[in-house]
């Protein structure tokens, strides 16, 4: 069995890297520059690959390295999210809001909101990233998370959902696809193409197997990538059909080089918002967390589309409010229908 690979040694790696040295790689992480050099070349000699060049002006990461590094970033980052699980709630005497969150809601939501509710209660607020759909609903019921940004969960009626916004999964294409040329989606042709998914902490993959179940349509291919830069290339080049929320790619859409079709004869939506434990009760923070959610996301959402404003009145805007969640009264809630 191969040995483990040491924490500190990961840490030096990537802080080398980011700096270029190890005189200031040193500094940051409190070691002599002897002892960062001893440590990265143990940890090359540990994985038996040269990952950075030596230099006269510095140090620079191998073309391996920076595959290493990957991996590096994630298992840092799984240590990280560990330590907090299991950490206090408590702190110095004060509570901390843990919250779940996804790199969607990382990007886009939280640098609105995270200042808000900084002002408030600072340094009380603690990200926690699950990775996995499940994985999320196993820290809530554990109670390792208070909050999470998620997917409305069907089979989880014990949990209680605040909903922030609606989007529509729909099949994306490049405009020399034939669907594009016909403006609508063959099923017949998904025993040909491949489906291209995002794959994220979501459960879009369980959604889009029931939804195409329901149209009695069985795929030939399917693929997940981490990431939708890597869909939207192998999308463009007509061999494959994307699924995805639309506004992803709403700049290639208003381009023309893509276009939108809906998944079949019914649209397939799918409801966002913040999840927690149904018996659980929301203390201020929670309850303060939730409030400036909702007074940023209608408006997160408008800048997305590049709009400067909801439209109550246009129906063909992209975004437009669909009413009330009975959970919390006076929320807004957003649909995103591009």
């Amino acid at each position: 069995m191969n040995s483990v690979l040491d924490s500190r040694q990961l840490l030096a790696a990537r802080v080398l890297a980011d700096t270029g040295s190890f005189t200031l790689t040193g500094q940051q992480l409190s070691l002599t520059q002897s002892a960062v050099s001893h440590a990265i070349k143990a940890l090359e000699e540990e994985v038996e690959c040269r990952l950075f060049h030596r230099t006269g002006k510095g140090v620079k990461v191998t073309a391996a390295g920076k595959h290493f590094l990957e991996y590096t970033d994630k298992i840092l980052a799984q240590m990280e999210t560990a330590r907090t699980l299991v950490s206090s709630r408590t702190t110095h005497g004060k509570e901390r809001l843990r919250l779940g969150v996804s790199n969607r809601a990382r990007q886009i939501i939280l640098p609105v909101v995270q200042p808000l509710f900084h002002r408030e209660y600072p340094n009380r607020l603690v990200l926690i990233a699950p990775g996995e759909y499940r994985r999320n609903f196993q820290l809530i019921d554990s109670g390792l998370l208070d909050l999470s940004f998620t997917v409305r969960a069907g089979h989880r009626p014990d949990l209680e959902f605040v909903p922030l916004f609606e989007d529509e999964l729909r099949f994306i294409v490049a405009a020399t696809h034939p669907w594009a040329r016909s403006g609508r989606a063959s099923f017949d042709d998904l025993t040909r193409d491949t489906l291209m998914l995002f794959q994220d902490f979501n459960n879009t993959a369980e959604l889009l197997k029931e939804h195409l179940d329901a149209e009695q349509v069985t795929p030939r291919h399917a693929v997940q990538l981490p990431d939708y830069e890597s869909i939207n290339v192998m999308v463009r080049t007509g061999r494959a059909v994307g699924v995805f929320s639309p506004f992803l790619v709403s700049k290639e859409l208003q381009e023309g080089s893509l276009v939108s079709l809906q998944l079949g004869a019914r649209p397939l939506r799918r409801q966002w918002g913040l999840t927690y434990l149904g018996n659980r009760h929301l203390g201020a923070m929670e309850k303060r967390l939730i409030e400036l959610c909702q007074q940023a996301v209608p408006g997160i959402l408008s800048r997305l589309q590049g709009q400067t404003a909801l439209s109550r009145e246009k129906k063909e805007s992209p975004i437009t409010p669909i009413g009330q969640p009975a959970a919390v009264a006076g929320a807004n809630y957003a649909r995103v229908a591009l």
